[in-house]
């Protein structure tokens, strides 16, 4: 409950900070909405001042934020001029299929090859596997995504130049051809983020299963007679896996960051790709959205971090 409440209060702040971020930002968002054409009289200016509530005093437009936070207004998109939730809505299922493809991926190969390189600690396995993490790890992911599209697409065009299908096919409803295609131009963008977010995994679980392997519940274990294999899996990772979940959490910020990144270099039209045409365009009100689900996302991360660790760690109850 205490974790619950600490949530509460972060996503709170969250909003107070996301509310304050674009009133300092440069631009007049009733002068955007306000059409550029000859003969459009300032009350038409003054009328959007007035709808917006820009008129009002700070502590008011705070107070309607919130209000109109929780009452779900979460305001109309100036580019298109449609609710922000039906734009986000649009670009939400498809950064949700890359980044749900990518972090499951990340993880099962991440604590696998993890593994591999902790049981061979010094030999050749450890020192390849550990060499290849860290020189992806430092590698930017926007510079390993403009390469991939350099040589798989300009050079040896094997993939699709970017979107998430076919230019000028609707994506729904699905068929095997739609699916095999959606498939198709996610590879390159799903080959970017999950290079760049895998190896930060191995190198967490080969340190953590370093240290359990060297606890004496190990040296018992060993000599009870229990294989490596049995001692590994009943003893050893479980214990190692913990740092892995809180790693997922910490990783929920750097997983849409690089999500962005990746998204706008492919023109893979999810939130990411939505981030950068709504800044381009200064679309604050789906800004301000997008910004506030990608804080209120972290913080869930961490709270159900907290949960689980709570539940595969008994000490954790103790404390």
């Amino acid at each position: 409950m205490k974790r619950i409440f600490n949530a509460v209060i972060t996503v709170l702040l969250i909003m107070l900070l996301n509310f304050m971020l674009f009133r300092v930002m440069p631009g007049d968002p009733a002068k955007l909405m306000t059409p550029h054409k000859p003969g459009v009289s300032d009350a038409v200016y003054w009328r959007n001042v007035e709808m917006m509530g820009l008129n009002d005093s700070w502590y008011e437009q705070i107070g309607n934020y919130y209000y109109q936070t929780f009452t779900l207004q979460w305001g109309i998109s100036f580019k298109s001029e449609k609710p922000v939730v039906d734009e986000f809505s649009e670009a939400i299922g498809w950064t949700l299929l890359l980044l749900g493809t990518s972090t499951a991926i990340t993880f099962a190969f991440g604590v696998w090859l993890g593994k591999i390189a902790a049981m061979r600690r010094g030999k050749t396995p450890d020192v390849t596997i550990t060499g290849v993490g860290l020189f992806f790890y430092g590698m930017p992911v926007f510079w390993f995504s403009i390469v991939l599209l350099i040589i798989f697409v300009m050079y040896l065009h094997w993939f699709p130049v970017g979107q998430y299908i076919e230019s000028g096919t609707a994506p729904f409803p699905l068929t095997l051809e739609k699916i095999k295609d959606i498939i198709w131009h996610m590879i390159l963008p799903l080959t970017s983020l999950t290079v760049g977010s895998i190896a930060g995994v191995i190198l967490i679980m080969r340190s953590s299963l370093i240290d359990v392997l060297t606890e004496d519940y190990i040296v018992t274990a060993y000599a009870k007679g229990l294989t490596e294999k049995q001692v590994l899996k009943r003893h050893a990772s479980p214990n190692a896996r913990l740092p892995i979940v809180t790693t997922f959490a910490m990783d929920t910020a750097f997983i849409l960051g690089g999500a962005f990144q990746v998204e706008y270099v492919f023109s893979y039209q999810g939130i990411g790709w939505k981030t950068i045409d709504s800044i381009e365009n200064q679309d604050y009100p789906m800004l301000q959205f997008i910004f506030l689900i990608g804080g209120i996302a972290v913080v869930i991360a961490n709270l159900l971090a907290d949960i689980v660790i709570y539940y595969l760690d008994p000490r954790v109850k103790i404390t």
